[in-house]
């Protein structure tokens, strides 16, 4: 079989499959069917790595592979002589004593295949979800060779809508090696190529699957699905392969605030709201990507100040880079829609905003905020006794939160040039009598 290599399949790597992977946690297992579906995609996982030094040199040479489009050679090549020194490679013995395979050639081929694909794919989900209102038709498409998979093959050429559920389930990769993508149609397209628009939400097939361990000889269940075709046939991805990275990455949260608008009950969809806004786990995510993501900035502007070029290379802020702040609530989204603004009920922060709002003039100037406080704004947008106030003359949206003398304000803005979805585009320390001022000067008016 020959060997696949995906850095020249992308070409160049996008920088949404940057984003993709720098959006991951951490999350350690001794067997990959330890940490499964959606949480792959938000943890970077090695089965048998019970060292965060080897993860850590696993992860950043993937991230490298990504970001600067190293073959797998180059890949397995840089990285092996790491993991020889941290002991991470060969043959040892586990606990019971049985002989477990650690560091190999296949296996880095394997963590190389794996993680490109998953984040091309993902990149794919996200602008193919930015164009869905002109593109709302996508088609499965199944590499059509030897290697494929017959069961992958059965879904080639088909047609679902975008917000189809079948996708939470088939859109690729589908398991180890996957090949097969998505293309996003127009309506004429789909006309113009007699093809047929299939509903397939009663498609899955949901079911506990087993899975035995080859170390332990411990059998697992978990939660897995399967399509079942009109025809009779039957695909079913990889176990632990049946679900979106795109869409668990970052998507769900879009999907679900296109859902919460139509919700007609008020008060069910105001406690959703508030207890999605209020999950504990979602704040930790937040503030683990603010971290991470102040932390480049501040390593790319010292490469600056050093003159380091490879570092600028490195740490350069990433457009695509974001992550959802807050779902908005019913009481600002119609005071929105009074204002002519079909508001989406997500709220974007980019890492290019924050590099702009943490840059070395904000902070000589003392407008930029402490570490802290970029990691708790989904908290401060939620707090019901920050003030809302709405900038008549750029019509942006502030939430203020007063601290004596100082406040700190973030600027949402609702309309502008390619903007898709509600994005935060500022983050700063104001003096609290300049709010005051403008409020009382008919400039800000207050909403809350």
């Amino acid at each position: 079989m020959n060997k696949v290599d995906l850095s020249i399949a992308f070409n160049k790597p996008p920088a949404d499959a940057v984003a993709y992977f720098k959006s991951k946690g951490y999350a350690i297992s001794d067997e990959w069917h330890d940490v499964l579906t959606t949480a792959h995609a938000k943890a970077f996982t090695v089965a048998r790595v019970q060292s965060m030094e080897v993860l850590e040199a696993i992860r950043k040479k993937v991230d490298s592979a990504i970001a600067e489009g190293l073959t797998a050679k180059q890949f397995r090549e840089q990285l092996t002589p790491e993991l020889q020194r941290l002991g991470w490679w060969g043959k040892t013995k586990n606990e019971q004593g049985d002989a477990i395979q650690l560091g190999s050639p296949y296996r880095l081929n394997n963590i190389y295949r794996t993680n490109l694909q998953t984040a091309y794919m993902s990149g794919r989900y996200r602008r193919m979800l930015a164009r869905s209102k002109t593109h709302p038709y996508w088609q499965y498409v199944a590499i059509d060779d030897a290697q494929t998979r017959p069961e992958h093959k059965l879904l080639h050429g088909k047609v679902f809508r975008f917000d189809d559920p079948i996708w939470q389930t088939i859109f690729p990769p589908n398991g180890w090696g996957c090949r097969c993508r998505v293309r996003a149609l127009t309506a004429e397209q789909v006309k113009a190529r007699g093809l047929t628009v299939e509903d397939g939400s009663g498609y899955v097939q949901q079911f506990d699957a087993e899975i035995v361990s080859r170390e332990s000889g411990e059998v697992k269940t978990t939660e897995h699905a399967r399509i079942k075709l009109p025809s009779g046939d039957v695909m079913t991805p990889d176990v632990g392969w049946a679900y979106s990275p795109g869409q668990s990455a970052f998507g769900t949260d879009v999907a679900v605030a296109q859902k919460l608008g139509k919700v007609e009950d008020v008060q069910l969809r105001a406690e959703t709201i508030q207890a999605l806004n209020n999950s504990d786990e979602r704040a930790k995510a937040f503030e683990l990507w603010t971290r991470k993501s102040i932390e480049r900035i501040e390593q790319y502007q010292a490469a600056k100040l050093a003159g380091d070029t490879a570092g600028l290379r490195a740490f350069g802020p990433r457009p695509q880079h974001k992550t959802v702040v807050s779902f908005l609530n019913d009481d600002i989204s119609q005071k929105l829609q009074d204002k002519g603004i079909d508001a989406a009920r997500t709220l974007i922060l980019s890492e290019r905003v924050l590099a702009h709002a943490h840059s070395e003039k904000h902070q000589a100037n003392g407008t930029a905020l402490a570490l802290k406080a970029y990691t708790e704004l989904s908290t401060l947008i939620n707090d019901p006794k920050v003030q809302v106030l709405w900038e008549r003359e750029r019509n942006e949206l502030l939430y203020v939160k007063r601290e004596g003398e100082e406040s700190i304000k973030v600027v949402v803005r609702y309309q502008g040039k390619g903007i898709e979805l509600d994005t935060l585009i500022n983050a700063l320390k104001v003096k609290t009598h300049t709010i005051d001022a403008a409020i009382s000067g008919g400039l800000y008016e207050v909403w809350r």
